[in-house]
């Protein structure tokens, strides 16, 4: 159980979650619909699913390994590392999986004749030590870096079947239309949906974070403006839906605005509305709990 927490289990799932949604209801259908053979097949895809989540775990666990004394201050209940799994074999488990990781990603890029996949994986990696480091420490940069990882996910899928978008574009211009449109919106709200909860997140964590000489966005600006700057991304993502709708972008159907509007757009208002109020920890963490099932309830999105 405590390695599953050390690795953020649930997070893990939804991440291969959406590649698979993205690969299986979205990219395949309409690659067979045209008789367009996938770059990858099931064992590829699974590799790249594997090399993603192997990257993303070592993530957390080097985050973990370097905000020891801060999540002492912020959740101390929470803490894995030295409390429940020593310092030393979260560096065990983080240098097994950064070598998974790297092997799933360098068969793939030889398999697929892809090699700049392998040089993602390292520069994913890279950047996630650099975060740890570095970028979470200074306002904003962090919260970028985590948002774009976030939309990544996504992009991934794309760039790796680049080959077969080409062919579908070319046979069936509307169809790649739509894909292109669904997979930009994703993109779009995992980027500004993270980027809203990460701003909540340096706000609850203000003290452990000031204790620790960090300077989140929070810290260097004032609570007024990081609440301001959270309700401006929420109402942008607001903005984002309804020019779906307005426009009748290509590609989205009547449920998935239904859906949109029970998952997405009720829990965002209700966010924006609890942020203007909130004043300590336990109420910005309750409006990262609403971002959570904000960004899951657009993970489901792609079923329908």
């Amino acid at each position: 159980m405590s390695l599953f927490r050390l690795i953020r289990l649930p997070n893990l799932l939804i991440v291969a979650l959406v590649q698979s949604l993205l690969y299986f209801r979205l990219l395949l259908p309409a690659f067979a619909q045209q008789g367009i053979n996938p770059r990858l097949n099931t064992l590829e895809f699974l590799f790249l699913v594997l090399a993603t989540l192997c990257t993303t775990a070592c993530g957390y666990i080097i985050n973990d390994l370097y905000d020891y004394e801060m999540d002492l201050l912020n959740r101390k209940a929470k803490v894995i590392v030295n409390e429940k799994i020593s310092a030393q074999s979260c560096i065990w488990i983080y240098a097994l999986l950064g070598y998974f990781g790297f092997m799933f990603s360098l068969y793939l890029a030889f398999r697929i004749g892809q090699v700049y996949m392998m040089g993602l994986y390292v520069l994913s990696f890279l950047l996630l030590f650099l975060y740890t480091r570095i970028l979470k420490k200074r306002p904003l940069l962090g919260n970028m870096l985590v948002a774009l990882f976030c939309a990544g996910v996504a992009g991934l899928v794309w760039l790796a079947e680049l080959p077969g978008w080409w062919a579908l574009q070319n046979v069936a211009p509307q169809t790649a239309q739509s894909l292109q449109s669904i997979i930009n919106w994703y993109c779009a709200f995992a980027f500004f949906s993270t980027l809203f909860r990460e701003i909540v997140k340096d706000l609850e964590d203000k003290s452990g974070d000031a204790a620790a000489g960090c300077r989140t966005f929070p810290i260097a600006a004032g609570d007024p403006a990081a609440k301001y700057l959270a309700m401006a991304i929420a109402g942008l993502l607001l903005i984002l839906l309804g020019g779906l709708y307005l426009y009748q972008v290509p590609g989205f159907s009547a449920r998935f605005y239904l859906g949109a509007l029970l998952g997405v757009v009720a829990p965002l208002i209700y966010a924006i509305y609890l942020l203007q109020n909130a004043q300590i920890p336990s109420d910005y963490h309750r409006i990262s709990t609403l971002a959570k099932v904000v960004m899951l309830a657009g993970v489901l999105l792609l079923l329908v």
